[in-house]
């Protein structure tokens, strides 16, 4: 999945230098504004890249998933069950298939990943909105905002997705160390 995101980058980020000569050349509005769409669609996945990458290399999942903020909050079962998370959950990429895998790893090391995961794409949401400062020297503010609001709210499908499959992973600690005593 990050060779996909680095190739999306650099596509993108040809593709507006691509759009800005050919606006430069014809002036034809539509360039410009392609071009735009490319430097926020780039910004966007290299905000991701860069954070996942960050966290990755300075946390290495040392992450305690015990802490309130990766518990279980009391109006999430209903919420999941209203977005029929069930349906749609494994339909999502992740960055390393392994990460999450019983094959590769233990439940324990998946729930800790799992919460690296919900961090760096709480902060890839947040980080998106930062594209909204391109406003100023470029215009086009609903361009910017548009695809800023898209990207955060697919961020969003992968914080619910760790939250929901957390509980579930944690019984299923709790089974095995039960087993083991």
């Amino acid at each position: 999945m990050v060779k996909k995101m680095m190739a999306v980058t650099g596509i993108t980020l040809a593709l507006m230098m691509v759009f800005w000569g050919i606006f430069i050349s014809s002036e034809k509005r539509i360039f410009y504004i392609l071009g735009i769409v490319s430097l926020t669609v780039c910004y966007q996945f290299c905000a991701r890249l860069v954070i996942g990458g960050l966290i990755d290399y300075n946390m290495k999942n040392p992450i305690d998933h015990n802490k309130k903020w990766f518990s279980e909050k009391g109006f999430e079962k209903n919420f999941y069950k209203k977005l029929r998370i069930k349906k749609w959950k494994d339909n999502f990429p992740t960055a390393d298939e392994e990460l999450f895998s019983l094959k590769y790893h233990t439940a324990e090391e998946i729930i800790t990943a799992g919460c690296q995961s919900e961090m760096v794409h709480w902060l890839c949401a947040a980080a998106g909105f930062l594209a909204l400062f391109l406003i100023i020297p470029f215009g086009e503010w609903y361009i910017f905002l548009i695809i800023s609001v898209f990207a955060a709210f697919y961020d969003m499908a992968f914080v619910i997705t760790h939250r929901y499959n957390r509980p579930r992973l944690l019984k299923t600690l709790k089974r095995l160390n039960e087993k083991e005593k």
